[in-house]
């Protein structure tokens, strides 16, 4: 067994250990800006073949054929298909009513999978420097759990992808320059050429890698004595081969451009509008000497401080340089560039995000240096182990942190910026956000779901033997790829299958547990007098469909108290239906929040039609404010249209008709508190609800419904508040 054991190559034991590690902690469920909507992008190509998206979606632009469309480049799409189609496949076999339960955590996968590669790849990357194989692993380690890295593998972000492809782009060309081999000019340019691909921006490195790839060039040809016609010769061959790769990127990104919005430069940087015209505009809102000064040193956006072991390199540099002069001064290049394409953007901060997000591809960059531990003395080496071993640990509690908890339902709530001290306030409070760990008001607190135990025997098993190998140095016998194959193909097979049984097939299920996590960190925060952010978990839970849905609407209710008014019950809805096509509306006594039973309007998918209930009429008064609230819950609601509650009023004679949206909601979410306050018109004298679905499929409920007129005596529910 030993022997066997002795064959596996140790960096396919390092990707599925921390691919592992990563499946461990990724969020699983994502719904924010750019990532949403490269995630619709890949969706659609499967699904309708198309580039156009739906129209709702947020940050879309219309373009061509008056369509939605993604404002993104197509790197990061491109890579999303084969999973988003993988989870389309299980979804046959396991069907569900929203596809994206299963899609979602399929593509989610993506990101771990870039940063244990990129993890390897570091390592890989280490030994060719000659480092030793303990300090690369070393090295490997403070990466992978001990800086910014981990928490990006949690979501959809482009930027675990941008590390891979930067470090890639810094491996090949070193390659270049080791062997000379065309091979590796050619590869270099083709990962950098996808770079940009995947973000327009990053462009600015090539020429940084060019000019060192062409001194090497230069470099040989001085070398072997060439005459001046042919080392232009093989500068201008060296041109070709690199830049080539780039150059039919762009070719793509321009021709995708057009297909969208009509024109060869649309769609890049997170606009349609012309990258020069956004370029300057930036340039014009910058402030760099407040984003250096943050980027350096604040305790939100610090690469330092939420990256704790690369301080180091400040210390290990002047080494670096003199070891490795050209390479030092490639890396150092791409540091320079890359910090000052953050700090002269006016959105420097990186938006709503666990630290510098646009500096997070460079984080590799900050931890190689770090291998000239090998050149000190043993007595300075064992200092500098030592202080590596103090970073990591604290580095790996700010991760774990970042892990463990969901920064964007951070700033909705409080409306700051992320901290470490705020994180782990909510972690304090039990708002963990976990496709594997669930806290229970009820019965045993602490669950774990069985995926996440699989997970962490497979990584327990490789961390061992990892550090078994680093211990008893290299191996007599050499590695066998076809060993390290079956090992891998194991792993995923086995990590595969546990997805599917205990996350796929149960995905309400384990929904619900995350809901009543949230349940319970707003119980905790309750209990400690913090109203405004139980107020916020208590709503969070119950869109995202907690188990004790009751429980969570009552205390909503009494945080928000709502006013005295006529209630409209789910029955009253069904005095006047209008429906169009094959849909139904009905009321449901097994899906009510109130438990009087809801108002169900459903279509199946593929046609968009218009299911409504119309309640009877109620006598109100002209130039009067009143208050319309109540709870909406929608399932696999995705055509053109919403599930809404609409208000019309009259003059009693069907004239001076006016209708107000109160709500409108589209794709899945569980219950949800709607209110809007109106004022009637001067010839009001009735006002009648509307509640289902217009121009859409999917499954509206609509329950608690109620008018109230607003008085001193009888104030309006206020609004969720914003704890800041």
């Amino acid at each position: 067994m030993n022997r066997i054991l002795s064959r596996v190559p140790i960096s396919a034991a390092l990707f599925l250990f921390f691919f592992s590690i990563y499946s461990l902690t990724m969020s699983g469920w994502f719904q924010y800006g750019g990532e949403i909507e490269k995630y619709r992008v890949a969706q659609s190509i499967v699904d309708r073949q198309s580039f156009a998206i739906r129209p709702i979606v947020t940050r879309g632009a219309t373009g061509v054929g008056g369509q939605t469309y993604s404002i993104y480049e197509m790197g990061q799409t491109l890579l999303e298909v084969p999973f988003y189609l993988a989870g389309r496949i299980v979804e046959n076999g396991f069907p569900v009513a929203d596809v994206n339960w299963i899609t979602m955590p399929f593509v989610g996968l993506l990101n771990p999978i870039f940063t244990a590669l990129t993890c390897v790849l570091l390592f890989q990357t280490g030994l060719l420097f000659g480092f030793r194989r303990s300090t690369a692993l070393g090295l490997t380690f403070l990466f992978g759990l001990g800086t910014i890295a981990w928490p990006y593998s949690r979501g959809i972000d482009r930027e675990p992808l941008l590390a891979l492809l930067l470090l890639l782009s810094f491996y090949c060309s070193y390659r270049f320059a080791k062997t000379r081999a065309t091979y590796w000019l050619v590869v270099a340019g083709f990962f950098a050429g996808y770079l940009a691909f995947t973000k327009l921006i990053q462009a600015v490195v090539i020429p940084v890698f060019l000019v060192y790839l062409l001194a090497l060039i230069y470099q040989a040809g001085k070398t072997a004595k060439l005459n001046r016609r042919n080392i232009a010769l093989a500068l201008g061959r060296g041109v070709f081969f690199f830049v080539l790769p780039t150059l039919l990127f762009l070719i793509a990104q321009s021709a995708y451009a057009f297909l969208r919005f009509g024109t060869f430069y649309s769609g890049v940087g997170g606009s349609k509008l012309n990258l020069v015209y956004v370029i300057l505009y930036e340039l014009q809102l910058s402030q760099p000497l407040v984003a250096t000064a943050g980027l350096l040193f604040s305790p939100e956006r610090s690469i330092f401080l939420l990256s704790l072991p690369a301080t180091l390199i400040v210390f290990a540099w002047s080494k670096w340089f003199k070891q490795y002069r050209m390479e030092a001064a490639l890396l150092l290049a791409v540091l320079l560039v890359e910090f000052a394409s953050a700090a002269l953007r006016w959105e420097w901060f990186g938006g709503p995000r666990w630290g510098a997000r646009y500096l997070v591809q460079i984080t590799p960059f900050l931890i190689l240096p770090l291998g000239v531990v090998d050149t000190l003395s043993q007595r300075a080496r064992r200092l500098w182990v030592s202080a590596a071993a103090v970073l990591f640990v604290g580095g790996f509690l700010v991760q774990g942190i970042a892990v463990l908890t969901n920064e964007r339902d951070f700033v909705d709530i409080t409306a700051k910026s992320l901290t470490v001290l705020g994180q782990l306030d909510f972690l304090r409070h039990g708002a963990v956000d976990s496709v594997v760990l669930y806290l229970s008001p009820v019965g045993q607190m602490l669950q774990v779901n069985p995926y996440g135990i699989v997970l962490c025997l497979i990584a327990l098993l490789l961390g061992a033997w990892i550090v078994w190998q680093a211990r008893r140095g290299m191996s007599d016998l050499p590695a066998s790829r076809r060993v390290g194959a079956l090992v891998l193909i194991a792993g995923l097979i086995v990590e595969f299958a546990a997805l599917i049984v205990w996350i796929v097939i149960p995905y309400p299920q384990v929904a619900a547990a995350r809901a009543d996590t949230h349940l319970v960190a707003a119980n905790a925060f309750l209990a400690d007098g913090r109203r405004c952010e139980a107020t916020a978990l208590y709503a969070i839970a119950l869109e995202r469909g907690t188990t004790y849905q009751r429980e969570a609407a009552t205390r909503l209710d009494e945080l928000l108290p709502r006013p005295r008014g006529t209630r409209i019950a789910a029955a009253d809805l069904l005095a006047d239906p209008e429906i169009s096509g094959a849909a139904t509306i009905a009321v449901d006594p097994a899906n009510s929040i109130t438990g009087d039973g809801s108002f169900k309007a459903s279509a199946a998918e593929g046609e968009d039609v218009i299911a409504r209930g119309h309640a009877d009429p109620l006598a109100v008064l002209p130039n009067t404010t009143y208050q319309v609230s109540g709870w909406i819950k929608v399932e696999n609601i995705y055509g053109a249209g919403n599930g809404t509650v609409t208000v019309y009023e009259d003059n009693g004679a069907y004239q001076d008709i006016r209708g107000t949206d109160i709500v409108n909601a589209s794709e899945s979410d569980g219950w949800s508190r709607f209110q809007k306050t109106l004022t009637t018109q001067p010839t009001t004298q009735r006002l009648y609800v509307a509640a289902g679905l217009w121009k859409t499929f999917g499954t509206v409920w609509v329950d608690g419904l109620e008018v109230a007129q607003l008085a001193a005596n009888n104030p309006a529910a206020p609004e969720l508040p914003t704890c800041n």
